[in-house]
């Protein structure tokens, strides 16, 4: 039964994605706006990935076609090394473009399943849990910024799944998706990644108190710094 409520959840995301697509853009554009995409989000991982295939080598010193010629860390602000960036590495046959826009979907569609499921796990009732998802769905950040500055919140998802790490650390006794879930989120955009990690450490901290009312300061230190330590 869990199985098929996440697949039935799963499905009612899709929908919405596809129909607020569609809204937005109608069937004859792409979901993307004009403003930066042709210029950022397109031409540099359309660069990177050409680049890849010139020198066989997944981290190049320079990146010769880049203004005059810089080391290739500049474009580190542009995605230089996102796992959506590496990802297209594996299809050189997709235009960078349609592959921007079909990751976008996707970005869309997993961050709003993994809110869901951060809230069932912390014991949500699912009708409250699908609604706030849908809330966050219908969001004009998520939904507006995945339209017109990727970078602004394709990381999402790994903050999501950091979210869920933290719970499985003071649950299960586990760091292998909180430690999976920062470093994806640093990678994707180490700019923006320090709000999501001051994201985790307050949420660490509310799930620390909440679970652990008695404990004393020595306690509340020691199992913050090993936290930390994972990041």
């Amino acid at each position: 039964m869990k199985k098929n409520n996440n697949l039935k959840v799963l499905g009612l995301i899709t929908f919405i994605t596809i129909i607020l697509i569609i809204i937005i853009t109608g069937f004859n554009n792409y979901f993307g706006s004009r403003i930066d995409w042709l210029a950022q989000h397109i031409m540099f991982p359309d660069y990177f990935r050409t680049l890849f295939y010139q020198t066989k080598e997944l981290i190049p010193s320079f990146a010769f076609n880049i203004g005059a010629g810089q080391n290739i860390y500049y474009a580190s602000y542009y995605g230089f090394l996102s796992s959506y960036t590496i990802l297209s590495y594996l299809f050189p046959f997709i235009k960078m473009i349609d592959y921007m826009v079909i990751i976008s979907i996707i970005i869309i569609i997993t961050s709003a399943f993994l809110f869901y499921k951060w809230l069932i796990n912390n014991n949500i009732k699912n009708n409250v849990s699908i609604i706030t998802t849908i809330l966050f769905l219908l969001s004009n950040a998520l939904i507006l910024h995945m339209h017109k500055h990727i970078m602004f919140v394709n990381y999402m998802p790994f903050l999501l799944l950091g979210l869920i790490g933290v719970d499985n650390y003071f649950h299960k006794h586990t760091k292998g998706l909180y430690i999976i879930g920062v470093f994806l989120m640093i990678m994707t955009s180490y700019y923006y990644s320090i709000g999501g990690i001051l994201c985790l450490i307050i949420y660490g901290i509310y799930k620390y108190l909440s679970l652990n009312q008695k404990s004393n300061y020595k306690q509340f230190l020691v199992t913050g710094i090993n936290l930390l330590c994972q990041l």
